[in-house]
């Protein structure tokens, strides 16, 4: 689609919008919220809750045509229902009158149609998403990249950025049926956030980096992809501190919560970091304060995998000059067979033993994992 296409049919979209009186809107992406003239419709939801799942289903599958079965599976499951096929009639009358009396419907149309044993939702009622909008403006950036319009296209991704307040439906997050939507519209997201990125380090607005990466994290806490450009933003800054602190919290969080050691893309930016860090050892004196105070405790010294080889090296190289012998243990915890340990109780497994080697190996030894 060209950039002039684009524009005829988005302006006529604003124009129809802004002749009709009364248009139904829908929020998805983060709380579910539907809203006509300004009134909030989905406050009833707890009362109601059974015909608001039935809409929100509907909507969600609003290009298909549904059976009553599927109505069925979704809205009752294993509970126990007498009669489904009347109980979903009655749920189809009690949300057409919510939402057809206060004329979202068109021509005398319900919202919601039936022919031939399926249900669908009706296209042509006035309403709006912001799915839809997210996923027009995705579309529509793509196109004004395509064209070397970098600016129209950030400035379009940006706005899809603030639509996304949370995943699709984020309250029916252990509903089946949710999941393949949601997977969807969040692999969407994480390409907004890529593209948008990439667009930004053309122009070198890093502090705008920043900016997407933290209000992204506040919806994506444990998204590596996003952890990772936040910090190259940090080290093109030159807040070397920051980046590292950053680095800590996110490879802490990554193993306490989910059990998963830094990978090799946020390592190669922790010794980017260090290859960075513009601090100066001004004479002998201030050097030895700093490997002083860097002791932290008796006992073996704990470093990171890359900085343990680097030890390892650098031992092989005095073992060949003092003609001395160096020992290498290696300890592994592993699942007992038919025992269905979770992966907390591994980690507390595996610090249990560090803590047992690093107390009680020499000072000289090193540790890690």
């Amino acid at each position: 689609m060209s950039i002039n296409n684009i524009e005829t049919v988005t302006n006529n979209l604003n124009l129809t919008y802004k002749t009709e009186k009364k248009c139904l809107k829908v929020y998805t992406l983060g709380c579910f919220e539907v809203v006509l003239d300004g009134k909030v419709l989905s406050n009833d939801c707890k009362r109601s809750q059974q015909v608001w799942n039935l809409f929100k289903y509907t909507l969600t599958y609003r290009n298909k045509r549904i059976i009553q079965e599927n109505f069925f599976d979704v809205l009752w499951n294993d509970k126990e229902c007498d009669n489904p096929v009347k109980a979903l009639q009655n749920l189809v009358y009690r949300l057409r009158m919510l939402l057809d009396y206060k004329g979202v419907n068109k021509d005398g149309e319900s919202v919601i149609n039936y022919s031939q044993g399926c249900y669908s939702w009706n296209k042509e009622s006035y309403y709006w998403t912001d799915i839809d909008e997210f996923e027009d403006l995705y579309e529509k950036a793509k196109v004004y990249e395509e064209n070397d319009d970098f600016l129209k296209a950030i400035d379009l991704l940006k706005q899809a950025l603030m639509l996304y307040k949370g995943d699709y439906l984020c309250e029916d997050s252990y509903n089946e049926w949710v999941m393949p939507i949601r997977n969807y519209y969040h692999r969407i997201y994480m390409d907004v956030i890529a593209n948008l990125i990439k667009l930004l380090k053309q122009y070198k607005r890093n502090k705008d980096i920043l900016k997407v990466c933290e209000e992204a994290l506040i919806i994506q806490p444990f998204e590596e992809k996003i952890h990772l450009p936040y910090i190259e933003a940090l080290i093109e800054e030159g807040n070397m501190v920051q980046a590292q602190k950053q680095y800590e919290y996110v490879t802490s969080m990554l193993y306490e919560e989910m059990g998963v050691k830094p990978s090799s893309d946020l390592r190669k930016l922790y010794r980017k970091i260090k290859c960075n860090d513009k601090k100066v050892l001004v004479d002998l004196s201030s050097f030895q304060k700093i490997m002083v105070d860097s002791r932290e405790s008796d006992g073996a010294y704990f470093c990171e995998p890359d900085t343990f080889v680097s030890v390892y090296k650098l031992e092989c190289h005095r073992a060949v000059r003092t003609k001395q012998i160096i020992f290498m243990g290696l300890f592994t915890i592993n699942r007992v067979k038919n025992r269905g340990q979770d992966n907390k109780v591994m980690r507390n497994g595996i610090g249990s033993l560090l803590n047992v080697l690093i107390q009680d190996l020499r000072e000289g030894d090193v540790v890690t994992e």
